[in-house]
Order: structure tokens, then sequence, then C-alpha cells
């Protein structure tokens, strides 16, 4: 995306769900998207329309961990005095 003042190269900043456009097949989405230039920092705003199903995402799947005895066991450190250890 370009910049309409200065030409330079622009990055998506936010996006805004406008309208669901459901009579339509496949079902389609008109979203208010903003973008920065990253010469000027000049903030333009575009409005785009795109298929809801290609910005579905798959649910993402959780892994459950079973904790055992030996994870929750907590070491012991045992007192004793620090030999090595010199203090400047």
């Amino acid at each position: 995306m370009e910049c309409p003042k200065c030409g330079g190269g622009a990055y998506l900043s936010e996006e805004e769900l406008v309208q669901i456009l459901s009579e339509t097949d496949p079902v389609k989405i008109l979203i208010k998207a903003v973008y920065v230039c990253r010469a000027c920092s000049e903030r333009f705003s575009r409005l785009v329309y795109d298929d809801l199903g290609s910005r579905k995402r798959e649910p993402v799947q959780t892994q459950r961990f079973q904790q055992t005895q030996e994870h929750m066991q907590i070491e012991t450190v045992k007192d004793e005095p620090a030999e090595s250890l010199k203090f400047f």
C-alpha cells in the first residue's frame, strides 16, 4: 500500500468490521483498514471487502499434560556455607 501524501510504503495498523454481506455467496465482509505511512507517519484508511471463509481460523487445539509426582516434588537444598564466594 502506498501513502497518498508522499508515496511511501505503509503498513496495516488496524482493521474494523463495518458490515457483513450475508446475501452474497461466499459471505463477504466489509472492513475499514487503517494504514500508517512508514515515511511521513500519515494515517489513512481504505474500505476493503474480503471473503469471510478466507479469514476464518482453525480452532486452536490445546494439549493437556498430566503432572506426575516426580515433577511436583520440590527439591530441598542443604544449608552449606559458600566456601568459594569472594566479595570485592
